[in-house]
């Protein structure tokens, strides 16, 4: 008889199913080991960071097994080599893209301390400590006068001496108020150092007066509609300088001391 016993032909079959996955996983392995490379690693939203940085900081290397990165101990590793990253999101795309997304903090205003130049976020964060005003990462940083202040440590946030502490932590809602405002970005200086007399300047032009934090964003906005009405052309106030009094809830005054190129006496 030709025919093959039941029992060897049910073992043949199933040498060969097994057989064919075990090549079936062994090449998936060595695709796996072989293509899931990183060839290429996108950077996104880094304005202040160095991209390299980020790498080195990452260990990140091109050629190196994509699947073989701890995410959040590369993530980690970013944000402690970096001031300016607050929050680091990686992402692969396919088996050969990194994607690396950075929140940064901008660089809002800086303070004078022991002969150096302090770089602060919006929140009072330090992000770098320059030896001049060259150093800056950008030109839009503003000087400003806060309480006394008792450490300054890169990546940190500011500490007041002791009797400020309460006050220093209403500056950053303060600055948090300013930053949410149309004035964000336009601002060469601001006095947040006395808790009843709140002044800033707008691109050197008005110095505007809030007096106290209450309902300082009723303030702001008010200020805002100020500029807009004296920078408006039709009013024929667009090269006067001087003073906004904003302290008032609901009103605002224009107190001209100036113009626009006239020397200051």
């Amino acid at each position: 008889m030709n025919d093959q016993h039941p029992l060897r032909k049910s073992k043949l079959t199933s040498f060969a199913i097994t057989a064919f996955f075990l090549i079936v996983t062994v090449l998936t392995v060595l695709i796996f080991l072989a293509f899931c490379r990183v060839k290429t690693v996108n950077i996104e939203n880094c304005v202040f960071s160095d991209k390299q940085t980020v790498m080195k900081a990452g260990k990140i290397n091109v050629g190196m097994h994509i699947y073989a990165l701890d995410k959040e101990k590369v993530e980690e590793r970013i944000k402690e080599a970096n001031p300016y990253v607050c929050d680091v999101y990686i992402t692969r795309t396919g088996m050969t893209t990194l994607n690396i997304t950075l929140t940064e903090d901008a660089p809002g205003f800086y303070i004078e301390q022991d002969g150096k130049y302090i770089v602060l976020s919006e929140t009072l964060r330090v992000l770098e400590i320059c030896n001049s005003k060259a150093e800056f990462p950008t030109s839009s940083v503003a000087q400003i006068s806060l309480p006394p202040v008792e450490t300054a440590v890169l990546k940190k946030t500011l500490e007041f001496k002791e009797d400020w502490v309460s006050y220093g932590k209403e500056c950053i809602e303060i600055l948090e108020a300013i930053a949410a405002s149309g004035l964000s970005g336009t601002l060469t200086y601001a006095d947040i150092s006395e808790k009843f007399d709140l002044r800033v300047t707008y691109k050197d032009k008005y110095d505007i007066r809030f007096g106290s934090p209450y309902k300082l964003s009723e303030k702001l906005s008010l200020a805002v509609e100020t500029i807009e009405y004296l920078e408006d052309p039709i009013n024929r106030l667009s090269t006067a300088k001087g003073i906004i009094h904003a302290s008032v809830i609901g009103e605002t005054s224009f107190e001209a001391t100036g113009a626009i190129g006239e020397e200051t006496q």
